[in-house]
């Protein structure tokens, strides 16, 4: 399977999920797929989405769905960041059941320190620690050891 964990796989995993324990568990529903075919090695890349201010939200992610094409293009393991998870429809419907930013804190460091450690590389982009959420993310990862990288950026 390789980098077949594409942002379709994914999109497909969680497509009909309404609560974040919903989309964590479809992750991990994928994960233990791919480990069972063969793949030991998954790649998260995190970076500022937020933290510019709502203005900058659109640029922000566009800047991290680059980096992580980016990262992928350089690794023979599946790579995936926040934009290959949740497209506008699942996160107005995440939004909608009322869920708030500890909410998605609480969701990436599940993801991130899960027993079964699917996640073995984080990539942090430019800017990551102006980022609260980026900078939760690189504590839980320390914090499993998870190998961290850190990347000079996409500018846009």
């Amino acid at each position: 399977m390789g980098k077949e964990i594409t942002s379709i796989k994914i999109k497909e995993a969680v497509k009909e999920s309404n609560t974040l324990d919903e989309v964590r568990d479809s992750l991990f529903t994928l994960f233990r797929h791919l480990r069972e075919g063969g793949i030991q090695q998954i790649g998260y890349v995190s970076g500022p989405i937020t933290a510019d201010g709502p203005d900058n939200i659109d640029r922000n992610l566009e800047i991290l769905e680059k980096n992580t094409e980016t990262v992928r293009s350089a690794h023979d393991y599946p790579v995936f960041s926040p934009t290959d998870v949740f497209d506008k429809e699942l996160f107005d419907r995440l939004n909608a059941n009322g869920f708030k930013n500890p909410d998605w804190e609480v969701f990436w460091e599940e993801l991130l320190t899960a027993n079964e450690k699917f996640i073995t590389d984080i990539f942090m982009t430019q800017g990551w620690e102006r980022s609260h959420g980026s900078t939760c993310e690189f504590n839980s990862a320390k914090q499993v050891e998870i190998e961290i990288h850190y990347l000079s950026g996409v500018n846009i």
